[in-house]
């Protein structure tokens, strides 16, 4: 039984409901909610703004968020802003008057009850966020979507990470943020075209003449009508130029085809047509080995059995004790 519909998910017989976690960060013999100092650097965790020692300040870190302060990390804690209101019935979980379904923090896509930054697959579409271009769904490709990227692939989205690309420059002081070799002031992830500050992509109104982008002819205002303006072509009036649009059409059906045989990916079980099943096939570290066979499917260092996520590297992350079941 899936853990999102198991009332006990280790067996221990404790209800899941009543169940805290034994995770232990820094290995010594205490778990973390009843140990004063989980990373052992010498600061009590009510004086340290990065209890797990991860890179990631605690206020930002959704594995030790503790939004009622109860001393339960959010990701465990069945009632997070304490108002009596069970998470999977609250509408507004951590309270902060951002109703969940638009909070990056406690987003759930395909509303299984498994926030995004936990589901291995987003928006439920049957391909592993691994591998999916467009994991949660929303027809804006991975690589474009504020919500999902992460450049540099450290494990911290964009929106929190301090410098997406790792190059050691601020992003803001780089002039080529995601490292793409574009200077942002002419990359489609950064362009903005009447500088107010959100990206033409993202902007309802590119060159702010008034007119939506859905009606106008021309929505950068460059004096090319937008049918012949390569950065503008926009067949369903999205706002997302074809050009990074993964549905083109607007008909809610991801458009890419890789092995061109007239089945889109989401539905084709043999993407490149190798003869080879896509869940037989898939290496996510790219090590050549499948991760069906491979003990270390991101190449972390951690081996599966003993890794929190291991279809995503967490370098950092203690390895946790192997509870038995």
């Amino acid at each position: 039984m899936p853990d999102w519909l198991d009332g006990d998910d280790d067996n221990d017989s404790i209800p899941d409901l009543l169940d805290i976690d034994t995770r232990d960060t820094d290995s010594d013999g205490i778990p973390d909610i009843l140990d004063r100092d989980d990373d052992n650097d010498g600061l009590v965790d009510e004086d340290d703004d990065d209890d797990d020692n991860d890179g990631i300040p605690d206020h930002l870190d959704p594995d030790h968020k503790d939004t009622d302060g109860d001393g339960i990390p959010d990701w465990l804690d069945k009632d997070d802003d304490n108002d009596g209101i069970p998470d999977v019935l609250d509408p507004d979980a951590d309270g902060d008057g951002q109703l969940d379904i638009f909070d990056p923090d406690r987003r759930d896509t395909d509303g299984d009850g498994i926030p995004d930054y936990r589901d291995y697959d987003d928006d439920n579409d049957g391909i592993p966020d691994s591998r999916d271009p467009d994991i949660d769904g929303d027809g804006i490709p991975n690589k474009f979507d504020p919500d999902t990227r992460d450049t540099d692939n450290d494990g911290v989205p964009d929106w929190l990470d301090l410098d997406d690309d790792n190059d050691g420059i601020p992003d803001s002081k780089d002039k080529d943020s995601d490292g793409d070799g574009i200077p942002d002031k002419d990359d489609i992830d950064f362009k903005d075209t009447d500088n107010d500050g959100i990206p033409d992509w993202l902007d309802s109104d590119d060159d702010n003449d008034g007119i939506p982008d859905q009606f106008d002819d021309d929505d950068d205002g460059d004096g090319v009508l937008d049918i012949f303006d390569s950065d503008f072509i926009d067949t369903d009036h999205d706002g997302i130029p074809d050009s990074v649009d993964t549905d083109k059409d607007g008909d809610g059906r991801s458009d890419i085809d890789s092995d061109g045989d007239g089945i889109p990916d989401d539905e084709d079980d043999d993407d490149d047509n190798d003869g080879i099943p896509d869940d037989l096939e898939a290496d996510e570290d790219n090590d050549g080995i499948p991760d069906y066979l491979d003990d270390d499917d991101d190449n972390d260092g951690i081996p599966d059995e003993l890794d929190d996520d291991k279809l995503h590297p967490q370098p950092k992350q203690k390895l946790r004790k192997k509870t038995e079941l």
